[in-house]
């Protein structure tokens, strides 16, 4: 094929109707990473007891594409299901002040959307750092890239997620 002529989409895959706890007990928020909770057959945000865990990543399902209760219709609607994107670019806030650089893996921070770079091995992995992000290459171009020095709290990435748990039938 003649350059320019090829088609290349980002492409990103979501799975609708997962349920959740509909009672109002739990806050949902758009972009919160949500894990499986094998006892009640459920999707949970991750809690700051999960940084950093294996476990927990294990049952990594992706990122919250609903928010529950509607703040905006100002109730507490008791929808019990929402729709979770679990493969595609999600921008996170760094939980730590480490070196990230295009492919890293990173893990569950010690809050619902943030993620970091430390203790991200074996099966603690829940993505890796895009390359989109805006790193600096060397001034003759072929060189290394420059890592991304996070501040903790302050700097986003761009994450391309991997959910482990595949029992959704979508992955």
């Amino acid at each position: 094929m003649a350059p320019g002529l090829l088609n290349v989409k980002v492409e990103q895959l979501r799975v609708s109707r997962v349920p959740i706890v509909g009672n109002g007990t739990k806050t949902y928020n758009l972009g919160d990473n949500l894990k499986w909770d094998t006892v009640n057959n459920l999707a949970v945000p991750v809690v700051a007891s999960d940084a950093s865990s294996a476990a927990s990543a294990l049952l990594y399902i992706g990122v919250a594409l609903d928010q529950q209760p509607i703040n905006s219709l100002n109730q507490n609607l008791p929808f019990n299901q929402m729709n979770v994107l679990v493969k595609g670019l999600v921008e996170f806030t760094c939980d730590d002040n480490a070196t990230y650089n295009p492919g890293d893996a990173v893990t569950f921070g010690a809050g619902p959307q943030l993620i970091r770079h430390t203790a991200a091995s074996g099966t603690a992995v829940i993505g890796y750092v895009a390359p989109e992000n805006n790193f600096v290459v060397s001034t003759s171009g072929a060189g290394p890239t420059t890592g991304i020095v996070a501040v903790q709290g302050v700097t986003k990435l761009s994450i391309y997620i991997r959910p482990q748990f595949n029992q959704l039938g979508a992955f």
